[in-house]
């Protein structure tokens, strides 16, 4: 089984992002092979669909289940629903935390907790320590300048 993970940046250690469709990495786990590569999101920067364009690319990928540290948009949920892929929202833990709790059977689809947005009740979220929301702010900072070098050059490129 492929399963992609949202990531903000390449590192398995790093936390689950909680976005879906702009977040700047997948981190694709193979469980059949035990690999794990980050893939940038080609759509992150996508003014408008973003989340539909990243299941659409997530299903080009062989993917068969989605890990998110937020919620799947509903336009997104739709399309990756209709390639049968799996969903787990509001996931809390790094990226190796996720992909332990898949090896171990531990995490699924029904064993996750689940948004019910039409009934205004989103799981409760737990507090991130002062540290964690340090590390993971500096990461997504790092992450966020990078992207914004690589933009810049290509600007360059195309005004030569």
């Amino acid at each position: 089984m492929r399963i992609a993970i949202t990531a903000d940046v390449p590192d398995e250690n790093s936390p689950v992002s909680v976005i879906f469709g702009r977040c700047p990495y997948y981190a694709i786990y193979d469980t059949s092979t035990d690999r794990l590569e980050f893939i940038p999101n080609p759509g992150g920067m996508t003014a408008r669909g973003a989340g539909v364009q990243a299941g659409q690319f997530l299903m080009e990928q062989g993917v068969q289940m989605v890990i998110t540290g937020g919620i799947v948009g509903p336009n997104a949920s739709m399309v990756l629903a209709q390639a049968g892929i799996q969903m787990i929202n509001s996931f809390h833990g790094s990226i190796r935390d996720a992909i332990e709790g898949v090896r171990k059977g531990e995490l699924s689809p029904r064993t996750a907790p689940q948004p019910y947005p039409q009934y205004g009740y989103y799981p409760p979220q737990p507090q991130l320590t002062k540290e964690d929301e340090i590390r993971m702010l500096e990461e997504e900072k790092t992450s966020i300048e990078e992207r914004l070098k690589e933009i810049k050059k290509r600007l360059e490129e195309l005004k030569e």
